[in-house]
């Protein structure tokens, strides 16, 4: 029984980093189109105010902060700073689909672009193109992930942006628990039939 639990065990834990590491993704740069293909519930950060969304936090290796007078998260980027310039969001819960509404340029630099990941995907999600000028850009995959990381994309010029109304789609606990519940019914049946 205890090598089929460590069995069980072995293969969960395998698949569920095969799924963050291949996990498939569409880019959406309309908000009602996500919102459709996401299906589901969605919270909103609008930022107006320094306090985030429960299980949501950020870490900006650089200048990144909550502009509440103005009502968006604001950060700089510096291509080539001694830093990695970085901003991590993270997300407790789980979620499947993030985005916002975002203005790249400005004052300290149009930069080049704003490049996305998922946290520990090696592949860049896309790109956020330095002419964005406040409108939606996001993405949905299909393997839930828990941080999005934003890198200043190549070059040597500073990207500065602005992000308003975040979206972001948690993944349903009920659903996890009917996983988990199921996971373990299995294993008292197979039980069952061994003994």
């Amino acid at each position: 029984m205890r090598k089929l639990a460590m069995l069980g065990l072995t293969l969960a834990m395998f698949m569920s980093w095969a799924a963050a590491v291949s996990a498939a993704t569409i880019v959406y740069t309309d908000k009602t189109a996500w919102e459709n293909a996401l299906g589901g519930q969605f919270l909103t950060e609008d930022f107006n105010d320094d306090q985030l969304n429960d299980g949501v936090s950020f870490v900006s290796t650089e200048s990144g902060h909550i502009n509440p007078a103005l009502g968006y998260y604001q950060d700089v980027l510096a291509s080539e700073s001694q830093n990695e310039p970085m901003t991590t969001w993270s997300f407790t819960p789980e979620i499947t689909g993030y985005g916002g509404d975002w203005t790249l340029g400005g004052p300290g630099g149009s930069g080049n672009s704003l490049l996305v990941y998922i946290s520990g995907v090696p592949t860049a999600v896309g790109s956020i193109p330095n002419s964005y000028g406040g409108g939606f850009w996001g993405f949905i995959s299909d393997a839930p992930f828990t941080s999005v990381e934003l890198i200043g994309g190549g070059g040597s010029n500073q990207q500065n942006y602005q992000l308003d109304n975040m979206v972001y789609s948690p993944v349903p606990e009920p659903g996890t628990l009917w996983l988990l519940s199921g996971g373990l019914i299995g294993l008292l049946a197979c039980r069952r039939r061994v003994s």
